[in-house]
């Protein structure tokens, strides 16, 4: 994909969540709704700023892709592949101890997953950042 075709990607799916955060709002769902409203926007708000920064450091001739950090983002990547493989079977080990006993929404189960994969994944490139 080109740079215009991820940007046009990118609106498509921040204007898809919003207008779902308004429909879940619409249907009683407040809580849920308004997070969706307040994440497309807390993420757009992020993406303008990196693209800010990014636009500034090419202004003073810099390369904001330089190799360090593909390297930083690849080790992290890795690491990351490899702590989730570890949890991901302690959670079936644990899942198969205590059997039916434990009543676990799928969907919460997947976004708590998601979520931790998200911050290993942040440790791991600044811990390789500050070491590198």
């Amino acid at each position: 994909m080109t740079i215009s075709k991820n940007r046009i990607a990118f609106v498509v799916t921040l204007l898809i969540l919003f207008f779902l955060g308004v429909w879940q709002t619409s249907q009683g769902e407040i809580g849920f709704g308004s997070s969706l409203i307040g994440a497309t926007i807390g993420v757009a708000v992020i993406r303008y700023i990196k693209q800010k920064k990014i636009r500034e450091m090419q202004a003073k001739g810099l390369n904001p892709y330089d190799e360090r950090i593909i390297f930083i983002s690849d080790k992290a990547s890795r690491l990351t592949l490899s702590i989730s493989i570890v949890l991901a079977a302690f959670f079936v080990l644990a899942g198969s101890v205590f059997g039916p006993n434990v009543q676990v929404n799928p969907y919460n189960f997947l976004g708590f997953c998601i979520a931790i994969l998200i911050f290993i994944y942040l440790i791991c490139y600044y811990h390789y950042g500050k070491s590198n």
